[in-house]
């Protein structure tokens, strides 16, 4: 759930719950003693009378409750901020006049109540205050923004700059924000952000697009997996999976030789996301030269776990490198152990096979965690002419049934 909207839900939960609580009290019944309980020592009675300022509607006592905004207990401070959205917009200009203190707390609290009041007198203040040098501050006001829906050009422009800003949370927000303000058009103007000379900005637009609503947008993201910088890439390739777009498929199995992890890391999880669709096209991938892509492709498709895709991984064991044998073993782990077991074995058993191949078959049998492989780990762990094979078959047996070898045997 959006940060904004959580908040709001948690607020109308909190009135529901406690405002017949504090009706209850029955001792304090003046506008004068819950503005002198304000500043009790006792944190519930201020927090009491916090928020039966806020029921009682005095818009005298806004100031009181926005000096409350920076009481030194957290649950003050929260009842407070919910009596002024109470209130409601006779908060609104001491609020706005809030987001010019130098508390940064008292700040981001009035414009997560400017942006639950819903007034747009505060939007021109809070779009000043995307250029807090306070993130949790940039972050509230890209929420209000949201949450207020005005969609004249300050707010939006505010909206796209904040796009660049250097913290995620405040990039994703704006990104929220401009939706809920531009409906139908902010796709369109996210892709044409997708462009934009600023790398920071171009990763807001992308970590914006990605609903599966946003047909026009899988496209322009596509291209955008070529972008120059690799956090474009990731935020690219992270939407396209929650697109689930299968034209998606081959570009994304092109950028799991990626020369950034991150990047290779995140098509493998829009993949996944796509699913069974991307099966075939990733056991092709497996032919690659690129060893680097062909262990992606297998940790991909153990992800989705499709048993069609065992014997592919078992001929890209057999010709991978170290990298990628590892990975068809947790891949093939994953789909289906049984299936792996036998072509396993004959692996193992094979002289002819090199021995850093049966070593890691070994390996790969005690993976699988099966009683057939019992006897062919003991034969190898006996027999076979190389100690790291010997080694391999003897830790292996021990994840077989908990078997327990001895240390002499190897």
């Amino acid at each position: 759930m959006n940060a904004i909207l959580g908040y709001a839900s948690i607020v109308l939960l909190i009135i529901a719950l406690a405002g017949p609580a504090f009706g209850k009290t029955g001792e304090i019944t003046s506008t004068e003693e819950l503005l002198q309980n304000l500043s009790h020592k006792d944190a519930k009675i201020r927090g009491e009378a916090a928020w039966a300022l806020g029921k009682s509607g005095e818009e005298r006592a806004v100031d009181p409750l926005i000096k409350a905004l920076q009481d030194n207990n957290s649950n003050v401070r929260e009842w407070a901020v919910l009596a002024l959205v109470k209130i409601g917009r006779p908060s609104t200009t001491p609020l706005t006049a809030a987001l010019h203190s130098n508390n940064d707390s008292v700040k981001w609290q009035a414009a997560a109540a400017l942006g639950l009041i819903n007034d747009s007198n505060a939007t021109e203040t809070l779009s000043n205050a995307l250029q807090s040098n306070n993130s949790t501050v940039r972050y509230w006001a890209a929420a209000a923004l949201g949450q207020i829906r005005d969609n004249r050009s300050g707010p939006r422009d505010a909206l796209v700059s904040a796009l660049g800003d250097g913290n995620e949370t405040v990039r994703e927000e704006a990104g929220w924000a401009l939706r809920s303000t531009e409906g139908a058009g902010a796709a369109e103007l996210l892709i044409k952000l997708l462009k934009d000379d600023d790398p920071n900005r171009r990763m807001g637009a992308a970590q914006s697009l990605g609903d599966p609503a946003d047909v026009q947008a899988a496209k322009p993201l596509i291209e955008t997996l070529q972008d120059r910088e690799p956090g474009v890439r990731f935020v690219a390739a992270a939407a396209l999976g929650r697109m689930g777009d299968s034209q998606a498929i081959v570009p994304l199995i092109g950028i799991l030789g990626d020369s950034e992890e991150q990047v290779r890391r995140e098509a493998i999880r829009a993949l996944t996301a796509i699913g069974r669709q991307a099966t075939e096209p990733l056991i092709l991938a497996l032919n690659e030269s690129d060893n680097i892509t062909q262990e992606a492709a297998a940790d991909a498709l153990g992800q989705i776990g499709e048993e069609r895709s065992v014997e592919p991984l078992i001929w890209a064991f057999k010709n991978g490198d170290r990298r990628v044998r590892h990975a068809v073993v947790i891949a093939l782990a994953g789909i289906n152990r049984s299936l792996a077991v036998t072509p396993f074995i004959q692996l193992l058993g094979d002289s002819n096979v090199e021995s850093d191949r049966r070593a890691d078959a070994a390996f790969a049998l005690g993976e699988m965690d099966d009683e057939r492989a019992k006897m062919s780990l003991i034969k190898a762990m006996s027999n076979d002419n190389d100690s790291n094979v010997r080694i391999s078959a003897a830790r292996a047996l021990k994840n077989i049934g908990n078997t327990t070898v001895p240390e002499y045997s190897i």
